[in-house]
């Protein structure tokens, strides 16, 4: 979202932009050529140790107090040292501008009214006195703020931007339900693509073989094609029966693609067409955290389940609580999550309730160039006022 927001910027020559992946090593600010400061956050569970007792314990051996502590000298040491900063995320971000003593904007992407805990007292403290504009994520949690006396604009959230579809398709016959499979980008990503291809199976089955079913599997830049092809050849439960398609019967330009044997379901395993996966699909299986809440975003129906990674049983409830009736939470299963996703094909009716509380829930687009031009004006006020160069 942070990289959206400077892609709007980076025609301004006066601007210096240095990024401080907070968690993570920052790939989005290189792949814009942003130098990247600051000690970075590497713990085990990559920022979500308080959903997760087990994570949070990794997290304390593996180095977490020296990592925050480290992370608080450095924001301290920034002081004097820029004009004006962003803060994109939640309060760890805010906190850093607050002790480099910088004036700071503020995209709220990580909490919303529609969660059970919602800002606390203590952020929206340091919000009102510190933050000179904030952006929720969606227009109830600016309403909360604004009561709480904070500066806010309603403006939709970056991770809707640049959505649009190529045009292009997958070589579906009309008639095919398209299933969109988020594997998300994390270390498990070959195991939930696998999980996945499971799902489009047992769909198929139970639609059977009056239908046409193809899922799409959105792939992240890095995901390992060669290692998943390998996977899915070595007989065994994570193979399920699927066998790489020829070569000249690949549909869509896919990465790989898939038969299954017994069912006769489709799969394709697509790179950088992430947009046109949403856009295609009738519903969507999702494994992720941020393609998840652009798939409801973009009025998807969305059938989920806890993964035995980062996206445990108790991140699932918690976005449920954001998604409300616009996605299906079921065990983790992929039968389950296949009668899931058959019945909301069967119910038309019922996918556009759940894509019209998605759109709703999720805001529009347009954040990424409300923030830049705030971030101009910002820039402006402070040198009017004399506080910059």
């Amino acid at each position: 979202m942070a990289g959206r927001i400077l892609d709007r910027l980076a025609g301004v020559k006066a601007l210096e932009i240095e990024a401080w992946p907070m968690v993570g090593e920052g790939g989005a600010y290189a792949a814009r050529g942003i130098r990247r400061i600051g000690p970075r956050n590497m713990l085990p569970s990559r920022g979500f140790a308080t959903l997760s007792l087990p994570l949070f314990l990794k997290d304390l051996k593996a180095g977490w107090i020296s990592t925050h502590l480290s992370q608080f000298r450095a924001a301290r040491a920034l002081r004097g040292r820029f004009h004006l900063a962003l803060a994109v995320g939640d309060v760890v971000p805010m906190a850093a501008a607050v002790l480099a003593r910088l004036p700071f904007l503020f995209v709220g992407c990580a909490k919303s009214a529609y969660y059970r805990y919602g800002y606390t007292a203590w952020e929206k403290a340091l919000l009102r006195r510190f933050c000179l504009l904030a952006f929720p994520r969606d227009r109830p949690t600016a309403g909360v703020l604004a009561r709480a006396g904070v500066r806010v604009r309603c403006a939709g959230i970056p991770m809707m931007d640049d959505l649009a579809p190529s045009g292009r398709g997958f070589g579906a016959a009309p008639d095919t339900a398209l299933l969109g499979l988020l594997p998300g980008s994390r270390h498990d990503d070959l195991e939930n693509a696998a999980t996945l291809l499971s799902v489009t199976a047992e769909a198929a089955g139970i639609m059977g073989p009056g239908r046409k079913v193809m899922g799409l599997v959105a792939a992240h830049p890095g995901f390992d094609l060669p290692a998943f092809r390998s996977m899915m050849a070595r007989p065994g439960p994570k193979s399920g029966g699927w066998e790489a398609g020829l070569a000249d019967e690949k549909p869509g330009g896919a990465g790989l693609f898939f038969v299954h044997r017994s069912s006769g379901a489709l799969a394709l395993v697509v790179k950088r067409r992430f947009a046109d996966v949403l856009h295609a699909s009738h519903v969507v299986v999702g494994l992720a955290g941020t393609a998840n809440e652009q798939a409801v975003g973009l009025g998807k129906p969305l059938v989920t389940f806890p993964t035995p990674g980062h996206f445990g049983k108790n991140y699932v409830r918690m976005k449920m609580e954001l998604f409300g009736a616009a996605a299906v939470a079921v065990p983790p299963r992929p039968y389950d999550a296949a009668r899931a996703v058959v019945e909301i094909l069967n119910d038309p009716a019922r996918g556009r309730r759940m894509g019209e509380t998605g759109r709703a829930r999720m805001g529009g687009p347009g954040a990424s160039d409300a923030v830049a031009a705030a971030l101009l004006s910002a820039l402006l006020r402070l040198r009017a006022e004399e506080k910059l160069p």
